[in-house]
């Protein structure tokens, strides 16, 4: 036989370890597979393939330094695409971010495929170790120039690069549609806005990667998109076969909606729906505690927040409940201890970092609470929630061309958000511009018409229409302030303050019987209430001057 040459036992030995290296990989039996793959490796001389698989099995049990020694060692990243992302992957688990981009390369031009230097460009002085160019081709998984541009983009943002790691995942998509990581990554960390998913969406190439599964494939991509509409309608307008509508996932974009539109109750309805069956759906946890926070539900965030901690300690997520919890009991101080440690174990939480900011804002830190924000809004750039906090914060401190400025940011990303609008009304009251901001008001209000009750349950949809009032008021319109008042009475009948602002108006139109009656019901729910005093002293002067008169 010729040298190097395998015996036929050999050739046969060698075909069975593969076949067993393969069976262990399967049933996740990593111990085995390494025992195997070292003999095929050892059977081949360190083939490609073999080299290859030996790397995987390190790799699936934490081998990382060793997997990577194993490829760079013989320069297989040089002369394998498959080997350059395995050993791209050893150092990204290891946290060496600047390894794994020098073996990643930079990104090629548009349209350029990913390629790897030929044998000639590998260091002759290491020749025994080389390779013949036709194990290049040794290509156990196809698509592998997208995982590349994948684990690129995931390189990138954990280096804060987050321009480059976006172009990362779309390039990615671009060229495996099939390749859902990438675009969970652009989704969940909110790395495009509502318009620049849409123009990403539409420049995918599903037809041509697809065939006669495109539909499908879009219509379940669509449902990762923002939702921000105002109105479900073009949720409708997505079709999918009957199984998969119920499917965890689909239902959970529904609850994403009604969270955008400040629908919390049926938010909450929905993700609890979808834990009770799958009570650690991860896509699923962090609406449904926020939606727990809005719904102030202490005890079930105490019960989740422990429940998770005893699952899963190392997951963000765990912690981040833990902070809700005392952030809604009032402890700031340990709501931060708490979100502090969430984003330890994963610095791009977005939701923590709002978390901290709401902690923060609550006990008049604006400063701190802008940075948090400031923070949440740089991970989130494709996010309106941060830079509206930002804008409340400015508000807060007497700041309002600040304040204007990020509500237009926050305006331009999502020009339906009930508190959006609300905000930007409160804004021009303050700067005395009343038809500008009975404008934003009777939006929040339309909108909450176009979902029917959801949004009447709400704080918010009170708020509001006690801003309309006054904003009526300040243009004279004492009529329509007292049908605004009315309304906020039947969503919250002890409201002192409504009470004495429907007084008032009935007062300026010389209702002067019923504006008593409205005082003395406003004193009555807060006897300390000075407004309703004074002005119900004048409501008599003035009844009495008119029963003189008479």
């Amino acid at each position: 036989a010729a040298a190097g040459a395998l015996t036929t036992m050999e050739t046969v030995l060698l075909k069975r370890c593969r076949e067993l290296v393969q069976q262990h990989l399967q049933k996740h039996l990593h111990a085995g597979a390494v025992f195997w793959a070292d003999k095929a490796a050892s059977l081949s001389s360190y083939a490609v393939e073999d080299a290859f698989w030996l790397a995987q099995a390190y790799y699936h049990t934490k081998q990382y330094h060793r997997a990577s020694f194993l490829l760079t060692s013989r320069q297989l990243p040089l002369v394998n695409l498959h080997c350059r992302f395995l050993a791209a992957q050893c150092h990204t688990a290891l946290l060496e971010w600047e390894h794994a981009l020098d073996l990643l390369g930079e990104a090629p031009a548009d349209g350029q495929p990913e390629v790897c230097p030929t044998t000639a460009d590998i260091d002759n002085s290491n020749s025994s170790n080389n390779h013949n160019n036709s194990f290049s081709s040794f290509s156990p998984f196809p698509h592998v120039a997208a995982a590349i541009s994948y684990l690129r983009g995931v390189v990138y943002e954990a280096m804060d690069n987050r321009v480059f790691a976006r172009a990362a995942y779309i390039r990615a998509l671009k060229l495996d549609v099939f390749c859902f990581e990438a675009l969970d990554r652009l989704t969940e960390h909110q790395m495009l806005t509502g318009a620049e998913e849409k123009q990403m969406f539409e420049s995918l190439p599903f037809d041509q990667q697809c065939g006669t599964e495109a539909p499908l494939v879009r219509a379940l991509y669509a449902t990762k998109l923002k939702k921000y509409e105002a109105s479900p309608e073009s949720a409708k307008a997505i079709t999918l076969p009957e199984k998969l509508a119920t499917n965890a996932e689909v239902i959970v974009s529904q609850a994403e909606r009604c969270y955008f539109q400040c629908r919390f109750r049926p938010c909450f309805e929905i993700t609890t729906t979808v834990l009770d069956a799958d009570p650690y759906h991860h896509a699923c946890l962090p609406l449904h505690l926020a939606c727990q926070v809005e719904l102030g539900d202490v005890n079930g965030l105490f019960y989740m927040a422990h429940k998770l901690v005893d699952s899963y300690p190392d997951k963000e997520v765990a912690w981040f409940a833990v902070g809700c919890y005392y952030y809604l009991t009032g402890a700031n101080e340990n709501a931060r201890r708490y979100y502090g440690k969430s984003t330890n174990l994963n610095p791009s939480f977005g939701p923590a970092w709002i978390g901290f900011g709401h902690s923060f804002a609550a006990e008049g830190e604006h400063d701190q609470a802008m940075a948090a924000y400031c923070t949440a809004s740089r991970l989130l750039s494709g996010c309106h929630l941060p830079l509206l906090y930002m804008a409340m914060e400015y508000m807060q401190i007497n700041n309002p061309n600040m304040a204007q400025e990020y509500l237009r940011e926050a305006y331009a990303i999502c020009d339906c958000d009930p508190l959006v609008l609300h905000e930007l009304g409160v804004l021009y009251f303050k700067t005395s511009r009343f038809e500008e901001a009975e404008k934003c008001f009777q939006r929040v209000m339309a909108i909450s018409k176009a979902n029917g009750s959801d949004l009447l349950s709400t704080s918010i949809c009170e708020t509001t229409l006690a801003n309309l009032a006054r904003t009526y008021q300040k243009q004279l319109k004492f009529t329509e302030a007292i049908a605004c008042y009315k309304q906020s009475l039947t969503l919250v009948p002890d409201n002192a303050s409504a009470f004495a602002g429907m007084g008032f108006s009935h007062q300026c139109l010389g209702q002067t019987s019923r504006a008593i009656e409205c005082y003395h019901q406003a004193l009555g729910l807060n006897a300390d209430d000075t407004f309703s005093t004074q002005m119900l002293k004048r409501a008599l002067e003035e009844d009495m001057q008119d029963g003189f008169s008479i």
